[in-house]
């Protein structure tokens, strides 16, 4: 199927909807609403991030989705190992990560998410990002803007990154003035494809892939500028992770968030 195909628009309708059904089950899982005295089961991967039951659940349902919607598509999920070279490979990706923020989660915070993003020709295409607790979905699709709810939004109009405006995350910037109060990174690049924040940098430390695909085509229908380090493009849907700082802006403040880096 075609990123063009007449019927895109309509199945990824679906795949929304698919989303926030998804998002009720990982609700219902959700430690705060359950009660302390519940415990779900958590284990702990390879790289020490942690994997709940809540993840597994959510990433069965969102592969189902996915595999109905989209026969002919890859999926490259979190929680799915994978050889780089076969996503690399494929064309047209969905990139999943089926609860970012699993430690926001199970510690009753409300910054979690499910992210979805499509890569086609290794580019950002469409993105969902629902955060569940907060019932607040951001949708993308090429050419069309990037909606919360319904309402399109874009990225603030700030021409310097004011005080407490820069998501910061993993290393110790030349300017901490900027920095954000901390909080799950899919809701910070939320933040700033709404205006909310003026930009932010993540050093690449546990982050991958499927952290930043969903955003990527949120940030860019916004009209924000999405680079590396270097002020380079950032490829997508290649299975790896060649380079060291994520960093998205409203475009206008981009040089200045690049200059206060570590080198």
């Amino acid at each position: 199927m075609s990123a063009s195909h007449p019927s895109f628009e309509a199945t990824f309708l679906k795949l929304s909807e698919a989303v926030r059904q998804e998002g009720g089950v990982v609700l219902s899982m959700w430690p705060k609403r359950r009660g302390t005295t519940t415990v779900i089961e958590v284990t702990q991967k390879i790289d020490g991030s942690l994997v709940s039951e809540a993840d597994m659940a959510s990433n069965e349902l969102l592969t189902k989705a996915l595999h109905t919607l989209y026969p002919g598509d890859f999926i490259f999920s979190e929680e799915v190992l994978c050889d780089p070279g076969v996503v690399f490979a494929s064309n047209r990706t969905w990139i999943i990560d089926p609860l970012d923020g699993t430690s926001a989660f199970l510690e009753g915070r409300d910054d979690f998410s499910i992210l979805v993003g499509l890569s086609v020709g290794h580019s950002p295409h469409s993105g969902v990002m629902f955060f569940p607790a907060r019932d607040q979905m951001l949708l993308a699709q090429p050419g069309a803007g990037a909606f919360l709810n319904g309402k399109r939004v874009k990225v603030s109009e700030m021409e310097r990154a004011g005080d407490g405006r820069v998501y910061i995350r993993r290393f110790e910037s030349t300017a901490p003035h900027l920095a954000s109060p901390m909080m799950d990174s899919g809701l910070a690049l939320a933040k700033v494809a709404i205006g909310e924040l003026d930009g932010a940098i993540i050093k690449m430390v546990t982050h991958r892939e499927w952290d930043i695909a969903a955003p990527m085509a949120v940030l860019k229908e916004a009209g924000a500028v999405v680079t590396d380090e270097f002020g380079k493009g950032i490829p997508l849907g290649t299975g790896t992770i060649g380079f060291n700082y994520f960093v998205a802006s409203n475009g206008h403040v981009h040089e200045q968030l690049l200059k206060i880096i570590p080198t």
